[in-house]
């Protein structure tokens, strides 16, 4: 899209090019963006209707208000690859331990299906009711792939509820909890800061006043955390903070944000400085994810460990059981 602008393209030849090749039902959605640009909708209108998310699509609200849309798509599409490079490494790193613990489930279901009774009836011919005692311990270990797949159900479904319960609540109040999570909290903070500093940035840049690229980011609607911070903070600036000392009071950023913004405000490039700011969080977001990627096979190849552990135990004991009765 951002090359087909860049060589004069309008955008609306530029989607009639690229729905083909990226749509199945084309008919339908031609007919509902062409309804879409009678009713004279904006960019970030028409691509909602094609799914894009909404972080994507603030983006380019903000940029039709300083008319830097290419350079926003641009933007867009570089996150859009990395998004993807790290979902095809993730799945890379998910599939061989995955197709390994789904062999050991269906192991271990052919062991309790299979073995743990024949042992049960060999020793209960052998010795009466006393025996079958022997082999519980046994039947524990050969239960641990359920033990986790109901742990980790569990754990998704508990998330799922929590997260809607919470989304229900007013903004203000999501974001309190959101920052009170462990883990959770940090990530909250980055993507905040990374995004605020982008979009704000990109406005001062384009010439806009704080005020005006404040009311800009209060009053869209596709993201509403960011909407509810440029208000508290237009509310600071009105009464004669600065920006770096309304953000001092504000828990949601990044720490050192403030003094990014400080030598900013010092410098008079502050709209350059916070552009600069959110590619640094960018790179660190990329760092981030590449070191949750570095642990995440591991860590899996632990629990199938613990399992295959499980298993042999699982046999050796009533064997020994065994070897003891003869």
């Amino acid at each position: 899209m951002s090359v087909l602008l860049t060589e004069g393209y309008t955008f609306r030849d530029a989607l009639s090019m690229l729905l083909p090749h990226h749509v199945e039902e084309l008919s339908e959605v031609e007919f509902l963006v062409e309804e879409k640009f009678r009713s004279g909708s904006n960019m970030s209108e028409i691509l909602q209707l094609l799914g894009y998310q909404k972080s994507y699509l603030m983006t380019i609200h903000v940029a039709e208000q300083q008319g830097r849309v290419v350079r926003a798509l641009e933007s867009i599409a570089s996150q859009m690859i990395t998004k993807e490079e790290t979902q095809k490494r993730l799945q890379k790193l998910m599939a061989y331990p995955a197709i390994l613990f789904v062999f050991l489930v269906l192991l271990f279901f052919g062991f309790r299906t299979y073995f743990l009774p024949n042992m049960s009836s060999m020793m209960l011919s052998r010795e009466g009711d006393a025996s079958v005692s022997k082999l519980t311990l046994s039947s524990f270990f050969l239960h641990i792939p359920d033990a986790l797949i109901i742990a980790a159900c569990g754990s998704i479904l508990f998330a799922f509820v929590v997260w809607k319960n919470i989304s229900k609540k007013e903004i203000g109040h999501q974001m309190k909890v959101y920052l009170k999570i462990p883990v959770l909290c940090r990530w909250f903070r980055l993507q905040l800061t990374r995004q605020f500093a982008y979009e704000l940035g990109g406005l001062l840049e384009s010439g806009l006043s704080m005020q005006e690229s404040l009311i800009i980011l209060q009053q869209q609607e596709l993201q509403p955390f960011m909407a509810k911070i440029a208000g508290e903070i237009r509310e600071r600036v009105i009464f004669g903070d600065s920006l770096s000392t309304a953000v001092n009071h504000m828990k949601v950023f990044q720490k050192g944000f403030n003094a990014h913004i400080l030598h900013g405000e010092e410098g008079g490039n502050l709209g350059r400085e916070l552009q600069i700011y959110s590619d640094f969080l960018t790179d660190k977001t990329e760092a981030n994810m590449t070191r949750v990627l570095a642990i995440i096979q591991p860590l899996l190849f632990c629990i199938i460990a613990a399992c295959i552990l499980g298993a042999y135990l699982a046999i050796l004991l009533p064997m020994y059981e065994m070897m003891e009765m003869v």
